[in-house]
C-alpha cells in the first residue's frame, strides 16, 4: 500500500481534538488475516509458545459475554506481529506527535461479543507513568464494522488538554457508570458538559488517540461481535523512570537491573527519521502494511 501523508489540517485536528479518524487504513486481506488469528490465540494456540502480557476473557474461565482483551500479542503470533510492528503505523504515530521516532509500547486486541459490558473511561498515558517521557499515542483499528450500538470506542474531544489527573484502574465490566471517571475529570477541569463522540468505523478503518485523551466504550447492544486491534508507541528515546516512580503494571517487568534503558528486545524501535529500526524486527516478521498479501 502507498504511504499515507497527513495533511497539515489533519495534524492540526489531532493536536486540537486529540484524535484523528481514517475511514480507510488497513487492506481487507490484512484485516482478515489478523482477525483470523485472534480466536486461536484465546484458545491458547500460541504460534511462538510465548504467552501474552495480559489476558482477559478466556473461553471456559470467564462469562461467555465477557469482553476479551489481550496485550503483548506480537510475541505470541507473527501474523499479528506483522501489524503491531509495522513501520508505517509507527511513522504515522510519530508524525502526529512530532516525534523523530517511535518504539513499541504494547499492542492489544479487544473482542466484544453481544451483551458484552462496558469498558471504563480512562487515559492511556496513565499506564506509562513509570516511563519518561510518560506519553504514548495509539492507533486503534477496527477489524469488523463498528457502531455505537456495538459498543464502539467513545472519545471526549479535546479532553487531552484538560488539567486533570487519572489513576490506574481495572477497566473491565465496571459496576458503576462507565463514564464516571470522565465526569470526575471534567468537573476537575471546570468543564460542565463534556462532549462525547462515538467512533463508528468500517472494518479496516482506524482512529489515532493521544495518550491523554479520555475514552472508553459502552456495552454491546447488538447481535454482532466487535473486534479491534490497537498499537501504542512511545518516543524512540523513551527510558524508564527510576525504580519506584510511577505505575509499572506491565512495563516494569521488562526492566534491566541497574539500567534505565528500555531493552529493544521488548520495546523495539519501529521507525525513526534516520531510518534506524531494531534489526530483530524485520528478521522476526514482515511488515503487513508494506508487504500486503504476504
Amino acid at each position: 500500500m502507498p504511504s499515507i501523508a497527513f495533511t497539515s489540517e489533519q495534524i492540526q485536528q489531532f493536536q486540537e481534538q486529540g484524535f484523528l479518524v481514517l475511514e480507510q487504513f488497513l487492506a481487507p486481506e490484512l484485516v482478515d488475516r489478523v482477525a483470523a488469528r485472534l480466536d486461536p490465540l484465546f484458545a491458547t494456540q500460541l504460534e511462538t509458545g510465548i504467552y501474552p502480557d495480559e489476558w482477559h476473557g478466556r473461553p471456559g474461565l470467564n462469562q461467555p459475554n465477557a469482553t476479551r482483551q489481550m496485550s503483548g500479542l506480537w510475541r505470541c503470533d507473527r501474523t499479528v506481529a506483522s501489524l503491531s510492528l509495522s513501520a508505517e503505523i509507527a511513522r504515522l504515530n510519530a508524525t502526529l506527535m512530532g516525534w523523530s521516532g517511535s518504539r513499541l509500547a504494547t499492542d492489544s486486541c479487544w473482542i466484544k461479543p453481544p451483551t458484552a459490558p462496558a469498558v471504563l473511561f480512562h487515559r492511556n498515558n496513565t499506564a506509562v507513568s513509570t516511563i519518561a517521557p510518560a506519553t504514548l499515542v495509539t492507533c486503534w483499528m477496527a477489524l469488523t464494522d463498528t457502531t455505537a450500538t456495538m459498543g464502539s470506542l467513545e472519545v471526549a474531544p479535546a479532553s487531552h488538554r484538560w488539567p486533570s489527573r487519572d489513576e490506574f484502574r481495572f477497566l473491565h465490566a465496571p459496576s458503576e457508570d462507565y463514564r464516571l471517571p470522565l465526569w470526575q475529570a471534567a468537573q476537575t477541569a471546570g468543564i460542565e458538559a463534556p462532549e462525547i463522540q462515538p467512533i463508528a468505523l468500517p472494518a479496516g478503518g482506524c482512529v489515532f488517540l493521544h495518550g491523554d485523551l479520555w475514552h472508553g466504550s459502552g456495552p454491546n447492544r447488538s447481535d454482532r461481535t466487535r473486534r479491534s486491534m490497537a498499537v501504542s508507541t512511545l518516543p524512540a528515546q523513551a527510558q524508564f523512570q527510576p525504580p519506584g516512580v510511577g505505575v509499572g503494571y506491565i512495563f516494569s517487568r521488562y526492566r534491566r537491573i541497574g539500567d534505565l534503558a528500555m531493552d529493544e528486545s521488548f520495546f523495539p524501535i519501529l521507525w525513526t527519521a534516520t531510518g534506524y529500526r531494531t534489526p530483530m524486527v524485520d528478521a522476526y516478521c514482515q511488515d503487513g502494511l508494506l508487504t500486503p498479501g504476504k
